[in-house]
């Protein structure tokens, strides 16, 4: 890693997965530590992100890193799966160097704060949108250098932290969030090595893309989800003047990328994704996005198709019509039939996502799941990812669980047989392939039918069938053994 500056206000770092497997490189750079660090430089302070993805480096890397720059602040985003890896840094932190702070952020922090405030490594708690609350840090009368003894009293007054004063845990108010999406600066993707990410698209015959966030939060309340805690009070768009103008400006910086967009519901405010389309047609660029398939509408389609859009994800969950209640889901199954093929028909590549293994989903419901994908791709449909369900502290799935749910893990490539095997030698366990890039699993069982390691066998057999085009039946799945979860 070469040093470009030293003694920034905020250092925020990127864990990997999991230390000792820093080359398991996602497609997207870690987006949320973007915005933050672009939102800070834009308002003149100093900050800077250390990838450890992008750059390759292990653990003893990181804190050589850290000693030669010498922030006043490390930021570390915690996500459920990642907590132990985020946790194992900020104890080398800690135990290496004592007199910087060390703020913890991201969704766990914001769904679960109660799990990390006993963590002595951590000093505070970054609830939810971090952009002020992390300039108001910055800016406070906090001491530097840390010290166990300092002042923390100053901390009161910001809005949107968690930390513990003499031993006592305190929660501020919460900080509201930016409502004017306007007022985010571009992203200053130099802040990272983004040309490593576009090594790894071009490796897997993609062109170079950028992606991007146009919007914050969800109108759907889906049962599973924690974007209703993540981004409360709906959703907040950018403008369409504001996105072109960062499209532009991005293109200038990066003349062959292509752009992905990371909302939620992409296509569900038609006089925004109308102005869209006008605005994108004239940009000369390809794109994704991601949305509901019963929000699709054949003119959408075809508008897609004809402003450059070559790749949408949709977000299907369960092939059970009932389920999609229970789920709050409320999506029209023959909506979504009716969408895979006009995609299909529009040259537009589309990928589907489906939850295997929630608490009381029976074995039946789990074969029309993956009978429904198979279908899916008759359709059309060109590529699916299977999800072991997790529970997540704060959604309404982890008020009807039991605590001991709540845990997820990163998986780790299996050593059972389950791989088929070609005519050339070759390993072509789709499944497992899958598994290892989309990498959270839940850490307990969480189904009352499957265990853990069941429930990732049935995923395993699901890739199979979609791949093979062959439906599935009941007793191909594993043996059922009730359970209590």
């Amino acid at each position: 890693m070469s040093l470009k500056q030293i003694n920034p206000d905020l250092l925020l770092i990127a864990p990997p997965l999991l230390w000792g497997q820093e080359s398991r490189l996602d497609m997207k750079p870690p987006l949320n530590l973007l915005y933050l660090a672009s939102w800070l430089n834009h308002r003149g302070f100093h900050a800077m992100i250390l990838d450890v993805i992008s750059a390759g480096a292990p653990l003893h890397e990181v804190l050589e890193y850290i000693a030669e720059t010498r922030p006043r602040f490390i930021g570390v985003p915690f996500y459920q799966a990642t907590r132990e890896t985020a946790i194992t840094l900020c104890k080398e932190v800690r135990e290496k160097f004592p007199d910087i702070w060390v703020v913890a952020g991201g969704p766990l922090v914001t769904t679960f704060p109660e799990s990390l405030m006993s963590c002595n490594e951590i000093d505070m708690c970054v609830c939810g949108e971090g952009e002020l609350t992390l300039e108001e840090l910055i800016s406070s009368n906090l001491p530097s250098p840390r010290s166990e003894a300092a002042d923390r009293s100053c901390l009161a007054g910001i809005r949107g932290l968690a930390y513990c004063d003499n031993g006592t845990p305190i929660f501020t108010p919460p900080r509201p969030p930016i409502w004017n999406l306007d007022h985010l600066p571009f992203i200053d993707f130099n802040l990272i090595d983004i040309q490593r990410y576009f090594a790894y698209h071009d490796s897997i015959n993609m062109s170079s893309w950028l992606f991007l966030t146009t919007s914050r939060g969800c109108y759907a309340r889906c049962t599973f989800c924690a974007t209703p805690v993540l981004w409360p009070g709906g959703l907040r768009r950018q403008s369409v003047p504001r996105l072109m103008a960062e499209i532009a400006h991005q293109r200038m910086l990066f003349p062959q990328s292509q752009f992905g967009f990371m909302d939620d519901s992409f296509f569900s405010d038609k006089m925004w994704l109308n102005d869209f389309f006008d605005g994108i047609v004239h940009m000369n660029v390809r794109y994704c996005c991601i949305g509901r398939a019963d929000h699709l509408m054949p003119d959408d389609v075809r508008r897609l198709a004809d402003t450059g859009c070559i790749y949408v994800a949709l977000g299907i969950e369960t092939g059970n019509q009932a389920r999609q209640k229970t789920l709050k889901k409320y999506l029209d199954l023959d909506k979504v039939r009716t969408s895979v093929a006009l995609l299909a028909e529009h040259n537009i590549f589309c990928k589907c996502f489906f939850m295997l293994g929630f608490p009381d989903e029976t074995p039946e419901e789990m074969v029309e799941t993956i009978n429904f994908a198979v279908e899916l791709k008759r359709l059309g449909m060109g590529e699916c990812n299977f999800f072991p369900v997790s529970i997540y502290p704060g959604t309404e799935l982890a008020a009807q669980a039991s605590k001991r749910t709540y845990t997820s893990v990163i998986y780790q490539k299996s050593d059972s047989n389950h791989s088929r095997i070609s005519e050339s030698g070759k390993d072509e366990d789709i499944g497992e392939a899958k598994l290892m890039r989309y990498a959270n699993i839940p850490g307990n069982d969480v189904n009352e039918y499957f265990t853990t390691s069941q429930l990732l066998d049935i995923v395993k057999l699901a890739y199979h069938k979609v791949d093979s085009g062959q439906d599935i039946a009941l007793p191909e799945l594993p043996k059922v053994s009730k359970l209590h979860v």
